[in-house]
């Protein structure tokens, strides 16, 4: 079983539309940072309305060490016995709060910190990574809890690489895009997967100014040009975009706003890692979690 990008909906909808209180996690041989901090919220998400989750977690040591490494349990505060793993430094990048506009700037630094000790990176499109990133971050003070309606809209941030390319993860569990559009009025009443469209594809924010809005468009744009993939979901619907083609489609509902960027390793320079880190992690092992 594997946790990713595209298959986490399934997951969701198990909890959301099946209504299901328990996930049974067990068989699980991979988890991307998406599927992560979308569990991740999910497990707060429970705990808020009372009604908290009972998780089966993953028996693969790999899996594990990763989503210890990850900083998963920590941030979700899980409490159970034999989760005290050895840290096999598999994470790239794990989780961090977005808390405001003034940790924004560290957390990209951090991030770049993380990635230069990594790779050697062309200076080019590490300067581009880098203000996608900050424009992501910064999306999170500035309009998850817009209407001040949600106590914690708790803004997280995940990185990990692959033999494809690195994967970015944020997410919130705030107002999402229906609701943060509809301060500005003259939209009209917008479901979810017009209010996806009208910011990601057509530059739309909850402010009339034109110096507003447009991040998510260009962003969007640039990593369609380098072949990437793009997720963005909010409410109902999920924008999925690959090197194939996109769609939006329906999914469980589900708060905030949780966006992926797949960035193929050419674009920064990045070679093909040695055929030794491209398989699945061996039972008992401790490899990326690949």
């Amino acid at each position: 079983m594997e946790l990713t990008i595209e298959s986490i909906e399934e997951v969701l909808s198990h909890l959301y539309v099946d209504g299901a209180r328990g996930l049974d996690l067990r068989s699980a041989r991979f988890i991307d940072p998406f599927a992560l901090l979308l569990l991740d919220l999910a497990l707060r998400d429970a705990r808020e309305k009372g009604t908290p989750l009972h998780v089966e977690w993953p028996t693969l040591p790999a899996v594990r060490n990763w989503m210890t490494d990850m900083r998963f349990f920590a941030d979700t505060r899980v409490v159970s016995r034999d989760l005290s793993l050895p840290e096999a430094g598999t994470a790239l990048q794990p989780i961090v709060t977005i808390e405001s506009e003034d940790h924004v700037s560290r957390l990209v630094e951090a991030f770049d910190r993380r990635l230069s000790e990594r790779f050697p990176l062309d200076d080019a499109p590490r300067r581009r990574f880098l203000r996608i990133l900050l424009e992501l971050c910064q999306n999170i003070p500035q309009h998850s809890n817009a209407t001040g309606d949600v106590p914690d809209p708790h803004g997280i941030a995940a990185m990990q690489d692959y033999k494809d390319g690195v994967l970015l993860a944020i997410a919130d569990k705030g107002i999402g895009f229906r609701k943060s559009l509809a301060l500005r009025g003259s939209l009209g009443d917008l479901d979810d997967a017009a209010a996806v469209s009208s910011v990601v594809l057509d530059g739309i924010s909850r402010f009339r100014d034109p110096g507003h809005g447009r991040e998510l468009q260009r962003i969007f744009r640039l990593v369609r040009s380098w072949d990437g993939t793009v997720a963005i979901r909010s409410g109902r619907a999920f924008l999925y975009h690959g090197p194939l083609g996109g769609e939006i489609y329906d999914v469980a509902p589900f708060p905030g706003v949780q966006i992926a960027l797949r960035i193929p390793r050419r674009v920064f320079g990045i070679g093909e890692p040695p055929a030794d880190e491209r398989g699945v992690a061996a039972e008992g092992g401790s490899g990326f979690n690949e």
